[in-house]
């Protein structure tokens, strides 16, 4: 009977001991992240032409419901998000949803750098938020002049994800 005992303590604390190693290695398991940069750097001369696609933006940034930033005109941010289906909105400053504003679905690839300009659509009467897809190319033509989004500016969804940086980020083989 002392033996069953013995047996039997023993296989509860070898339990207790390895119980929080398969814990521990379960909950460090995570998914890589892709950097998306956002920007506003559109033409503030333009941005009154019926029709023209790229004048300057400035307002809310999110992710599904979640805000990242309030984006203003002439700054970039960038964030490290999960892979995957994303509905990015750009909104105006007013609107803390992210119904109405221009929606960009994305699908985000780990090991590429994604770049997304903000913008503002001049249309005959009124004007709507846009949010597109651009190459890392006409994203460096884009943003000559843009300095870094200052951190009171980004929200708190997007401070767990925001990437510090002093410039514009540049070109790599992976970014599309």
């Amino acid at each position: 009977m002392r033996s069953l005992m013995r047996s039997g303590f023993m296989g509860l604390a070898l339990s207790a001991a390895l119980a929080p190693a398969f814990s521990v290695a379960q909950v460090t398991t995570t998914s890589p992240q892709v950097e998306v940069t956002f920007y506003s750097s559109g033409s503030f001369l333009k941005s009154a032409i019926p029709g023209n696609k790229h004048g300057k933006f400035a307002g809310r940034i999110m992710d599904g419901d979640n805000q990242l930033a309030m984006l203003t005109y002439g700054h970039f941010v960038t964030f490290k998000l999960d892979p995957g289906e994303h509905n990015l909105t750009a909104n105006s400053w007013m609107i803390a949803s992210p119904f109405a504003g221009g929606h960009l679905k994305i699908n985000l690839v780990p090991g590429q750098h994604f770049y997304v300009g903000a913008y503002l659509e001049s249309l005959t009467v009124a004007s709507k938020f846009r949010l597109e897809q651009r190459s890392c190319q006409e994203a460096q033509q884009d943003n000559k002049t843009t300095k870094p989004l200052k951190p009171e500016h980004i929200k708190e969804y997007g401070l767990l994800r925001a990437v510090t940086e002093t410039s514009f980020p540049v070109c790599s083989p992976a970014t599309p």
